[in-house]
């Protein structure tokens, strides 16, 4: 019994984050804008322009895998300036442990590299989506169908 009483506060905070969140989501959607949807208000919008193509279009993973890359070696640089920042760098073992760290992570991130195709950072994937989604819309242009 003396263990279920410890844990009352964290079942009564449990609870109320829980009453906040139902409370917040009917809130926004009775606060919303109930307005009529029509096509001007669900179309794609691209800066101005008339829409080029669906809005959906398969979007190439190498940038995942580059942000991903990012923010792997952003949590190395961290763990290293905790590192420099401790009193355990002047021991043998933990220069080893963080060099054996460093270049499992540098291995991986090479690996990660090679994978990824050349044509990544030159652009050209996404420049063949855009000439072919341009290509469809001038084609049905010229049908007439719009």
């Amino acid at each position: 019994m003396r263990l279920f009483i410890d844990f009352v506060p964290v079942i009564i905070w449990a609870i109320l984050a829980v009453v906040l969140v139902v409370g917040m989501l009917f809130a926004s959607w009775v606060l919303r804008p109930h307005v009529l949807q029509n096509s001007e208000k669900t179309s794609s919008y691209e800066c101005g322009e008339e829409p080029i193509g669906p809005a959906r279009i398969s979007y190439p993973y190498n940038y995942l895998v580059y942000t991903i890359l990012f923010v792997v070696v952003d949590v190395m640089g961290a763990f290293l300036w905790l590192l420099a920042a401790s009193s355990f760098r002047l021991d043998a073992t933990v220069v080893w442990q963080v060099l054996v760290f460093v270049l499992i992570i540098m291995g991986g991130m090479g690996f990660a590299m090679k994978k990824m195709p050349e044509t990544f950072l030159s652009g050209q994937e996404t420049l063949m989506l855009y000439r072919k989604a341009k290509a469809e819309q001038v084609s049905k242009n010229e049908s007439g169908g719009h």
